[in-house]
């Protein structure tokens, strides 16, 4: 081997090392996170104010109705339902009628939005509702969401607090075909180890989709939605600038389920991309960063490196010690935190996972068109959203 060929090898073993390093030192902050979160419960209390549940529908996905009623059935003294889509005939609008029927005892109303006036159609959608909220405490929550008949009750508990200005939660993937697994157990594990970090070393500044809860007066102080009207990431941005004003952002103990219906797995790594293009226009530094917490890269690279130098033994164990450290992260924050049985079963498979993310972080600085909500969009610099004409 020529001099030059071993000094590749040996930096590209380094490389390996180092990473394999920091993707373990990113394991511990989150598994130091999932017990900071295990050991702060924030659900028990008797604040039960009234809440307006606000909810924007775009289509009917596959468990759209189990994913509604699951709202429909909560154990709580007083809450209404609002739902806005662009016509009442939306087929999402319709599956939310039928509930209603069947729980006449529940305040329901539904509006239609129109053709959208702002960029982001969901935005738009929000804004509508927050107009119609009849209460001063409001929930905003994505219509793929499925929550447990205490999930009110539960998130509740810390805006009690009048220095509280938003509360969110995490989330379990749940697949709704087998196509949708691996999607389903990066939401679970990887998704949820970066909130978990992020709550460990300082109090979170942003929301998470599934779970918006917070005041109309808070809204109000950022100047509602109307200066949001052109971003992508409306639960990121809420909870920013809800922050921003002084208030603190709290991670509920609780979880919901994300159920996830991409189609195919290849339809849900576009997803995954798509979003991480969002993430880097929105926060180009801590996307860079999270580069390094992708072990299964770094220690691939590593093996090949040393077999390429003559150190097999020190590649084998440096993939060992990647393959340990994905297939403890999915038992210890999938299983033991996010309380999600899937990471139990397919534990094994969160390694591939780890290369999916790592793929889909990488394919995200190659280009800013996206698909969202079925049309064409190209993310700016910011976060900034631009309807492209479709092709």
């Amino acid at each position: 081997m020529s001099a030059t060929l071993l000094l590749i090898g040996r930096a590209a073993l380094i490389v390996g090392f180092l990473g394999t390093l920091t993707a373990g030192v990113s394991f511990l902050l989150a598994v130091i996170g999932g017990r900071y979160l295990l050991t702060h419960r924030n659900t028990s209390g008797s604040y039960a104010p009234p809440v307006s549940i606000l909810k924007p529908l775009h289509g009917k996905e596959m468990g759209l109705e189990e994913n509604l009623e699951s709202f429909f059935t909560q154990n709580y003294p007083d809450f209404e339902l609002i739902f806005c889509a662009r016509s009442l005939s939306d087929p999402g609008m319709v599956c939310a009628q039928e509930i209603a029927r069947r729980f006449p005892s529940i305040s329901t109303r539904f509006i239609a939005s129109g053709e959208p006036l702002w960029q982001n159609p969901k935005i738009f959608s929000m804004s509508l509702l927050l107009e119609a909220a009849k209460h001063e405490i409001i929930l905003f929550s994505d219509s793929d969401v499925r929550v447990s008949p205490t999930y009110l009750h539960d998130i509740l508990q810390p805006l009690a607090d009048p220095a509280v200005g938003l509360v969110t939660c995490t989330f379990r993937g749940k697949p709704s075909a087998n196509t949708s697994l691996l999607t389903a157990l990066t939401q679970t594990v990887e998704f949820s180890s970066g909130v978990l970090t992020a709550n460990l070393l300082e109090d979170i500044k942003f929301g998470l989709g599934p779970t918006l809860l917070t005041r109309k007066t808070a809204v109000e102080q950022i100047g509602g939605f109307k200066n949001m009207e052109d971003l992508l990431a409306d639960d990121f941005w809420l909870g920013n600038r809800i922050a921003e004003k002084g208030y603190k952002v709290i991670l509920s103990t609780a979880i919901v389920d994300h159920c996830i219906n991409y189609g195919t797995i290849l339809a849900g790594l576009h997803h995954q991309i798509d979003w991480m293009k969002n993430t880097r226009c929105s926060r180009p530094a801590g996307h860079l960063g999270t580069g390094l917490t992708y072990a299964m890269p770094f220690g691939i690279l590593g093996c090949l490196a040393a077999f390429a130098i003559g150190r097999p033994t020190v590649g084998l164990w440096l993939l060992f010690a990647a393959l340990v450290n994905r297939w403890l992260q999915a038992l210890l924050i999938g299983f033991v935190v996010m309380r999600d049985r899937l990471s139990l079963v397919y534990f094994w498979l969160y390694p591939l996972c780890d290369l999916l993310g790592f793929y889909s972080w990488a394919a995200s600085y190659f280009g800013r068109e996206i698909i969202y909500r079925g049309e064409r969009y190209r993310i700016n610099p910011g976060g900034v959203l631009v309807r492209l004409e479709p092709r």
